[in-house]
């Protein structure tokens, strides 16, 4: 059974300190634990700049990693996940 943290302190991370996200559902549930913390938003919007940075180096070279491409598409995907449910919350709580 897969063990859900209960912080985003205690999220799993990568090396670099990256949230890792498996799934679509992971994305949006990092966005409710994060809902407070500016510096946690604000590193997530950074991180989705960087995937979209590095797509764009590895597509202007002449043999591209399309799977490398895929995997960074799809980190990519749940960080725009995550930030149009911060969004979502957001409006709802002004509401």
């Amino acid at each position: 059974m897969r063990r859900i943290p209960n912080s985003y302190e205690t999220w799993p991370r990568t090396k670099g300190g990256d949230p890792i996200f498996t799934c679509s559902e992971d994305s949006i549930f990092y966005a409710h634990l994060i809902t407070d913390s500016v510096s946690e938003i604000a590193n997530l919007v950074k991180l989705r700049q960087k995937v979209f940075s590095h797509l764009k180096i590895m597509r202007s070279r002449n043999n591209p990693s399309m799977q490398k491409m895929m995997d960074l598409a799809v980190k990519g995907q749940f960080y725009r996940e995550c930030l149009e449910e911060l969004e979502r919350i957001e409006k709802e709580g002004n509401s």
